[in-house]
């Protein structure tokens, strides 16, 4: 079952990196300037307009430190896990602009949309 949840967690991080890109690209059209990664790094952690990603990104570190602290996983673990990513991704209104952004990105990019496609199916393996 770890094998599962790690999969899972492979994919939402890489569809993770990918919504970073894209949120990267339109925050370089609204400063109109190139931003480094590094700089990049630092308005998500420090501008209060971009704390709405915060819950994603701590969806990871919450999943990966499950994965490495569980002794013993089960069935509830792994619908648990998917309700989490569920309801960060798509649920949840207080993290709406993440739900929105997320439309946003599956209507515009198609490697967004592939990877998008990936998670769907590990997160179907979750499922008891």
């Amino acid at each position: 079952m770890k094998d599962k949840i790690q999969n899972a967690s492979r994919n939402l991080k890489n569809l993770h990196r990918r919504f970073l890109e894209l949120e990267r690209v339109a925050a370089e059209k609204y400063f109109e300037r190139r931003i480094s990664p590094f700089d990049f790094l630092q308005i998500l952690t420090h501008d209060k307009n971009f704390a709405w990603l915060q819950p994603f990104s701590a969806l990871i570190a919450e999943i990966d430190a499950f994965v490495d602290e569980s002794e013993q996983i089960v069935e509830t673990d792994l619908t648990c896990i998917k309700d989490q990513i569920d309801f960060v991704l798509h649920k949840s209104e207080v993290n709406s602009k993440i739900y929105h952004r997320y439309q946003h990105h599956i209507s515009e990019d198609p490697e967004f949309v592939m990877m998008h496609a990936n998670l769907n199916e590990a997160l179907s393996q979750l499922k008891p």
